[in-house]
């Protein structure tokens, strides 16, 4: 009797060291009244996005979830993973089905999750409480999660550009139904930080009524980073007038700053209900059409040569994804390479702005 009450002294002094050790870490503070808490300012995308990939379990009456993906009411559920300290965090969320066209047309539609204010207040975390997570649309397994992951990467080469844009967090999770334990299944997805997350980094505030700025009310060279982005990647699915896949985000000097997000629609990502944009004469998907408000060259001269110096750290972004297989990546680096090779010759620039259309090799 003696030996296993030792052992169990010894086993709970281990875990009391642990834990100490844990909460003395630089990520931890002393809150007044005893007790630790993360530091003021983290939300709870920071203590998601410590890690290369996160896995988490998602539980929820999922059938009815994706049978009722028209409603616009939250449903209760549980959401727990590991941070990358190993410490296991645990929460009751809501989550409903969210977006338009994808909420439609996918077997399995993109979320949006909610944690409770009062939760995260009591862990010492910040007041953003939403998150979207993109899930992987449809049951053809494979297929899907390389579409899933070439959309996720596609985000990733939009924050080596540039700052003003939205963190992302890839994750292994694991839907489990409440009402029936053996139906679950695991799947790639990717969590997109809150647009008010987005703004407070840019000490800015979203403006969602916008529409129609002027020139001189945009931030031109962000807008130009936007625009050729786009152009690279073969997106001709968004409209900074009409706030089409794009945030725009006033800072306090009253300019306002454009932020792209869902790449889905992009030859780069090439989701399976890609089609021709009519309207803008394409007669191919494949077909780039630059879509920004700059229709000089020379204006443009300036972000031109910004991509050129991150042509390597983009490519090496592409190269070094391993959640790809490797054709997948020689396919995407081709793409890209297509557009360098473009903006390389001062022809196919003045082609690109004045409408002409070029067709990349994928």
């Amino acid at each position: 009797m003696i030996t296993r009450l030792k052992k169990i002294t010894l086993v709970a002094m281990l875990m009391a060291t642990a834990s100490i050790s844990a909460f003395c870490s630089p990520e931890f503070v002393q809150k007044s009244g005893g007790g630790y808490l993360p530091h003021s300012g983290q939300s709870i995308f920071d203590v998601i996005n410590q890690q290369d990939i996160v896995e988490m379990t998602l539980t929820a009456e999922i059938d009815s979830l994706i049978e009722t993906r028209k409603t616009k009411e939250y449903r209760a559920a549980d959401i727990s993973f590991k941070d990358g300290s190993g410490i296991v965090h645990n929460y009751q969320i809501r989550v409903k089905p969210r977006g338009k066209f994808r909420r439609r047309i996918c077997d399995f539609p993109p979320l949006k999750i909610k944690f409770s204010k009062e939760q995260l207040e009591a862990a010492g975390l910040s007041k953003h409480n939403d998150l979207k997570l993109v899930t992987h649309c449809m049951e053809d397994e494979l297929y899907n999660e390389n579409l899933l992951l070439r959309e996720y990467l596609t985000y990733k080469l939009y924050n080596e550009l540039s700052p003003n844009s939205f963190r992302t967090q890839l994750v292994k999770i694991t839907y489990q139904d409440s009402h029936d334990k053996r139906n679950k299944q695991v799947r790639y997805g990717f969590l997109i930080e809150d647009v008010d997350e987005l703004a407070d980094r840019m000490g800015g505030k979203e403006c969602d009524d916008c529409f129609g700025l002027a020139q001189e009310q945009i931030n031109t060279s962000q807008e130009n980073v936007v625009a050729l982005f786009q152009y690279m990647i073969g997106n001709v699915d968004w409209n900074l007038d009409m706030h089409r896949n794009i945030k725009l985000i006033k800072k306090a000097d009253g300019s306002h700053i454009a932020v792209p997000y869902d790449f889905d629609y992009s030859v780069l990502v090439g989701a399976p209900y890609l089609r021709p944009n009519t309207d803008l004469q394409q007669t191919t998907a494949m077909e780039r059409i630059f879509l920004g408000r700059t229709q000089e060259s020379e204006k443009l001269n300036g972000t031109i040569s910004y991509f050129k110096t991150k042509r390597k750290a983009l490519l090496d972004i592409i190269r070094s994804f391993h959640y790809l297989n490797k054709q997948e990546r020689f396919e995407i680096e081709l793409y890209v390479e297509s557009f360098f090779d473009q903006i390389d010759n001062r022809n196919s620039v003045d082609q690109m702005i004045f409408g002409k259309k070029d067709v990349g090799v994928r």
